[in-house]
Parts: structure tokens; sequence; C-alpha cells
């Protein structure tokens, strides 16, 4: 961290797509210097939508301008010798090199890690892959949902014995993606102190194997499968209301002090037949799992969430001290109070589309580091002729390198 408490004094080389971006973007966000090298062809994300106003374009994809914002771009060819020189040189000078290439690649055009740290003994070299760069799986083709199948995320958002359910967005790459930021700041940390850099190793499966809370101990001791509840009743159950849905947590185990909370909510609330949940048998794990106690649930509780809004039952059963919560939509986080009193919205206006794209704010907030989502997004090859100048190539040299396929530069 420098005096003006930022990262500015860090550079990051991020050269990934659809799997690693968030990783650099979160030093992006604290003010390194961060260039995200794309391919010749284009980093593949800019193709994956949702698009601005749901019309497609490589430079309308919401994914690719929320996570490369602040960032500076140049497009290069790796399969041109001089791209490969211009690679080289670029890491002489960098602190972190993001990659998500498939393991043995940079090793197959002479930039291996080895090759690399001969240059820059310092550098840490952070490889980001479903699988991990070594082992029997490191060279299967895999993506989100595969990694999160493999790592046991995929089962466990299922309910009972209905089928496995995928979380929306990529999850598991986005684990992988925290785990490799966090990762590279102790690596670097480490360089800084003693000139030494090193390869740091990240697997989006293993990364998964880390959300999966206790599903591991609890088939290993008790030879349960940790799964979702699904119909335990009033026990994280998910029931409609007057405008969408709210979820409930009105007991756990054999909390009888959650749930007597619920029972004086209803009471209060004059919920016709509350007197029903005023027994000690909703105490009892068994009975709520069964089919009686979850319909009797549902035919009491849901004809008074359905004549309430989300907000109301949220707010009437905070008081109470009953943990219920609003299932939120994006309508909804927008219009947060608690988000709205962080100012945790932020927008960047993207010259392209002629707009603006709001944005979550900062994952985290510091005493000293100041956060900023970061001025603009890079168009394709916007920075190229930047940042090879800063490398020491004159203009007639960058322009002859255009030329010949090695580089991509946006016209101004």
């Amino acid at each position: 961290m420098n005096e003006a408490g930022s990262l500015s004094n860090l550079r990051i080389l991020d050269f990934t797509g659809e799997l690693g971006p968030y990783a650099a973007k979160l030093y992006a966000g604290l003010g390194a210097d961060v260039i995200h090298i794309e391919p010749i062809t284009g980093d593949p994300l800019r193709s994956i939508g949702p698009f601005y106003k749901n019309q497609p374009g490589t430079e309308r994809s919401l994914q690719f301008i929320y996570y490369n914002a602040g960032k500076r771009g140049m497009a290069l060819n790796l399969k041109e010798e001089k791209g490969r020189e211009i690679f080289v040189e670029l890491c002489k000078g960098a602190d972190i090199l993001f990659e998500s290439f498939t393991p043995g690649y940079l090793d197959e055009l002479g930039l291996s890690y080895d090759d690399l740290s001969a240059v820059n003994p310092r550098l840490v070299q952070t490889s980001i892959t479903p699988f991990g760069s070594f082992g029997p799986y490191s060279t299967y083709p895999g993506s989100d949902l595969t990694c999160s199948a493999l790592g046991g995320f995929l089962y466990l958002a299922g309910i009972e014995n209905d089928k496995p359910v995928r979380i929306s967005d990529n999850q598991a790459y986005r684990m992988a993606e925290v785990y490799a930021a966090v990762g590279s700041s102790i690596a670097a940390l480490f360089a800084q102190r003693t000139g030494i850099g090193q390869f740091v190793d990240v697997s989006c499966m293993e990364s998964v194997g880390m959300a999966l809370e206790t599903a591991a101990q609890c088939w290993d001791l008790e030879g349960t499968l940790r799964r979702g509840r699904g119909k335990e009743a009033g026990t994280a159950t998910i029931h409609p209301c007057k405008d969408g849905f709210v979820v409930i947590v009105a007991i756990m185990g054999r909390n009888k002090g959650m749930w007597e909370p619920f029972v004086q909510w209803m009471k209060d609330e004059g919920v016709e037949e509350w007197e029903l949940f005023d027994n000690d048998h909703w105490v009892e794990q068994s009975y709520r799992e069964s089919k009686e106690a979850y319909g009797l649930f549902c035919h009491i509780f849901e004809r008074f969430t359905m004549k309430h809004t989300k907000q109301y039952l949220y707010d009437a059963g905070q008081a109470q001290r009953v943990a219920i919560s609003p299932v939120s939509n994006g309508k909804d986080l927008l219009e947060n109070p608690q988000l709205i009193h962080h100012d945790f919205w932020k927008s960047v206006y993207h010259e392209p589309i002629g707009g603006e794209v709001i944005c979550p704010g900062a994952p985290y907030v510091f005493g000293n580091l100041k956060w900023r989502l970061g001025d603009a997004v890079p168009l394709f090859g916007q920075h190229t002729a930047e940042v090879l100048g800063e490398c020491g190539y004159s203009l007639d040299e960058i322009e002859a390198l255009e030329k010949e396929g090695v580089v991509y530069v946006a016209k101004s």
C-alpha cells in the first residue's frame, strides 16, 4: 500500500476470460494497475450475455463491463513469437499474473513459470483452472456446471430426493476467483519481503469443496446426507406472499426458544388457527418432517402471508425476533434501504453503449484503503499502444507489430 491509501504500486496482469476476471478485479478496485490481456480474437467473455438492453455485441456484455471496469486493456497474440516476447517483457515488471489457460498450454509456448520467473524472480503466477494444474483431471475440459457438480455444490442445492439444482451465474468460478485473489495477496506479500515469487495453483473443484459447510463431516461421522431441508415445517422453508416469496427459519432442531416468538407473532397478528402452533410437538423434528405437519404449517402460515407484502412480513417478523426474510429480486436489491445507506450500488459509463451500467460496489470497507469501481471499461485493444510504450516500444514498432498480427491497437 502506498501513502495515498491504494495498491497503485502493484502491477497485475490479467490473462483470463470467462473464468478468472473477478480475482484481478478485486485488485483493480483497490487501485492496482491491472492490465487485462485479451487474445487477438478477443476475450470470450465479450460474447457472453446478458447484454446491454438485450442487444448482443462485443462491447455490450454486462459481465465483461462489470468484471473489467477499472482495468486497462490490450490485445496480444501469443501464437506469434514476437507476441510471446512482449508477454515476457510484461511479466518482467509484474507483481502478479492471473491466467486461466489449460494446464500445460503456456509451457508448450515456452512461457512456463520457470521461464517467467527466470526474468522476474518476484513474480507470482496464479493459475485458475477447473481442476488444478496437476493430477488425473488436470487436462479435462470443465465448466462452471461440471465444477459445481464434481465439487458437490450442485447436489447440496437440491431438496430431498429431487434432482440437483444449479445456482444462477457461475458460482463455482466466483469461488475460485476469490480464493485466487486471497492466495495471490499472501504470495505477493511473501515476495515483497523475500524477493521470491511462486506458482499459485487454484482449482475450481477444490474451491467448491470449501463451500460445502459440514457435508463431508455429516457423511463421515453420521452417515447422513447434508442437503436442503425442503419440507421440514418452518425450518428454512419458502412461502408465497402478496408480492413474491419469503423464507422463514422459525425453528432449528429442538430450539423451543426460536419457536415461541414465532407463535407469539402469529397470535399478535390474529392469524386464524394460530393456536395449533402452540403445541410442543412442533419442537420435535420428526413431527415437523411429516407430511401432515408441513401441510398444516403451510395452510395456516400462507393464509397469513398471502395477505401481506414481503417487506411487511420482514419488518413485522424481525420486530418479533423471528428469522424471516424476503426472497429478493433485482429490483428489491436496488431499492434495499441497507444497501442504499452504504451507497453500495455504483455506476460506470461505457462509451460504446452510450449509457451507464449499475454495478455492485465494494465487497469490503477498509479504514485506510479506498475502494473504487473504476472509471471506464477498456475497449478491445484500447491500451495496447500505451502499455507497449511503457515497455519501450516505439510508435513505428507498435505499428509494425499490428500489421504482423501480433497485437491489436484500438483506433482513437
